[in-house]
């Protein structure tokens, strides 16, 4: 029987591409990785020439998740060039007129402003004219009929991911979005049982809990679309009477109605100008704390309301506001649910697998196929180098002759030595891991036993601001030693925090949240990764601890890295003493 080949591209922000065969994803990559611009927005080129090269270019559909050509106008705006995706909605000369509109009309300035934000997308969605267009430029872009491209919507991309991290797709699932915006909306509720896909609720974008969370991220200095995960892990500092005091400013910018629906009077692409007048004279540490206490709280309401309405407690969650680690863990910690799905790295860039699911029921149902989905059950999708490619690139490069290079019998067992020394050891080998969490193929790697190690990693290249934590891996077989996981939850993509235990605070203070004590946590399965389960009993074996300290290989500010290239780049340019790259260690001299 011939193969189904389903390519999906997503070509906002994040960009990437994955390619499906026969219902299992064999490949997930982001532009961000081969360009080297971080959370890179535009075609995500060079990811779909790897995916072509090494699999097929027999493709039966593509997928772009985006339905509406609004992106694609984006698009044209950046002249079809990757740009960084810190880029906020610049309404132009409107914006430039806001000071004294708002100041004299701002309750009519805002519902005009609302009513013309709604009806603009509309017409941009119903251009017949920028819709010809788009789908020409696709079509001979990818150098394919027009017919063999389809055009999901964003928020239904989001839901549709879920599906290949649920553990029983034969259960209904209630499956919750949010995000800034894409497709026009900042969120959704839907149903999917036995394949049937029920919409039961949307989100218009002027009511968008990303873009108030991203928006207070701006206001306290840090950059929308990247930096929100720093105000989370901000916000346990603050004292809770103070931020207390705060948190009926976001009430009153955005709550929920009779109907469960988001609602506001302000459209919250302008947010920054509410927030500019009743944030003034707050500390920054009080406004994080209230900003996460209320997006918990308005989350764990809405989803608590439409599990009362509907009956299902098996959820799932997609889009950039369930990055919110914290927020999932409230979730997963509400009694009305039995089960939670969160797409790992859930932001845009996962978009791409809820295109493949789509593409792939499309052409099941078309040709009478039964749909098989494999549920991924790992991350490490994306390129791995051989041993001779790894050789050849450090002879070509003399590196033989700059550092001390050995290949070990066992690698990762020298490492796990290492580990338990004290050292710090940047580790490269396999697949590289899709998303925005290293899980120990593309990894910086310390004992989370010591403190000072949180230190040493900042000074050497990380450079992370104080307050921020770091994750930890755990053996799967020792993870309730360190957690707090009464329901069991699986967690093996960094994608909820939890409670630890007073063993965790004795062995992994380093890979812990300084102030509240929470983990964020790999668990790690044997056979997700042998090779890395293999190092970390390694380094149990020395030290009786099943867990190290993992963060992402990379320079601040820039991606994680992809390539050999990449790897000793990032080594010769930090404070680094030790990498580990395919079976080879390498040291620098005089260290």
């Amino acid at each position: 029987m011939k193969d189904v080949n389903i390519i999906s591209i997503h070509f906002g922000h994040n960009a990437s591409a994955a390619y499906l065969r026969n219902g299992k994803i064999e490949a997930c990559v982001s532009e961000e990785r081969f360009n080297r611009i971080k959370n890179s927005t535009g075609f995500p080129g060079q990811s779909l020439d790897y995916i072509w090269k090494k699999f097929t270019k027999d493709v039966d559909y593509y997928v772009i998740t985006q339905h509406s050509p609004g992106g694609y106008n984006f698009l044209k705006k950046c002249k079809f060039k990757s740009v960084s995706s810190g880029i906020f909605p610049n309404y132009g000369e409107q914006d430039k007129r806001l000071p004294w509109l708002l100041k004299y009309f701002p309750n009519l300035y805002y519902k005009k402003l609302m009513r013309f934000l709604k009806n603009s997308y509309s017409r941009v969605e119903k251009n017949a004219a920028l819709n010809e267009e788009m789908k020409k430029y696709f079509s001979d872009l990818l150098n394919v009929d027009k017919n063999k491209i389809l055009y999901l919507n964003h928020h239904l991309a989001h839901a549709l991911a879920v599906r290949f991290f649920q553990k029983n797709t034969n259960n209904e699932i209630l499956i919750f979005t949010l995000d800034g915006e894409g497709d026009g909306l900042a969120g959704s509720v839907t149903t999917i049982k036995n394949g049937k896909i029920n919409i039961l609720s949307k989100i218009n974008r002027v009511y968008s809990l990303g873009y108030l969370y991203s928006q207070t991220t701006a206001h306290l200095g840090m950059k929308p679309n990247e930096h929100e995960f720093k105000v989370m892990g901000l916000a346990p500092y603050a004292k809770r009477e103070y931020a207390k005091k705060i948190i009926p400013i976001f009430e009153k910018a955005l709550w929920l109605d009779k109907k469960n629906e988001f609602k506001s009077n302000i459209p919250m692409q302008l947010i920054r100008h509410y927030l500019k007048e009743h944030l003034a004279y707050q500390r920054f540490d009080n406004i994080a704390c209230a900003l996460q206490e209320y997006t918990e709280a308005i989350a764990t309401d809405w989803i608590k309301r439409w599990i009362k309405k509907t009956g299902i407690n098996n959820i799932g969650g997609g889009g950039g506001v369930f990055m919110n680690v914290k927020m999932n863990q409230k979730i997963a910690e509400l009694a009305e649910v039995e089960s939670l799905t969160i797409v790992p790295s859930a932001g845009d860039e996962s978009t791409v697998l809820g295109g493949c699911y789509y593409g792939y029921a499309k052409y099941c149902e078309e040709n009478n196929l039964e749909m098989n989905i494999s549920k991924i059950n790992n991350l490490y999708l994306g390129t791995s180098y051989t041993e001779q490619e790894i050789e050849s690139y450090m002879r070509a490069n003399g590196f033989f002759d700059k550092y001390e290079i050995v290949k070990p019998e066992n690698i990762n067992q020298l490492v796990a030595q290492l580990l338990a020394a004290n050292q710090v050891v940047a580790r490269f080998s396999g697949a590289m891991e899709f998303g925005a969490r290293a899980l120990g193929n593309r990894s910086i790697l310390s004992n989370p036993a010591s403190y000072e190690n949180i230190k040493i990693i900042n000074d050497m290249i990380k450079n992370r601001d104080f307050w921020m934590p770091f994750a930890a891996t755990i053996l799967e077989k020792d993870a309730s030693k360190y957690l707090i996981n009464p329901k069991n939850m699986t967690a093996p993509f960094m994608a909820i925090t939890f409670n630890t235990t007073s063993l965790a605070h004795k062995n992994l203070p380093a890979a812990l949240h300084p102030y509240d004590q929470t983990s964020r946590p790999q668990i790690l399965n044997q056979d997700a990764n042998p090779s890395y389960y293999e190092l970390i009993n390694e380094f149990k074996k020395n030290t009786g601890s099943s867990a190290i300290l993992n963060t992402s290989f990379n320079l601040h500010g820039e991606p994680n890295v992809e390539s050999p290239k990449d790897a000793f780049y990032t080594f010769a340019n930090s404070g680094l003493k030790y990498m580990a790259i395919g079976p080879f260690l390498i040291k620098k001299y005089g260290n």
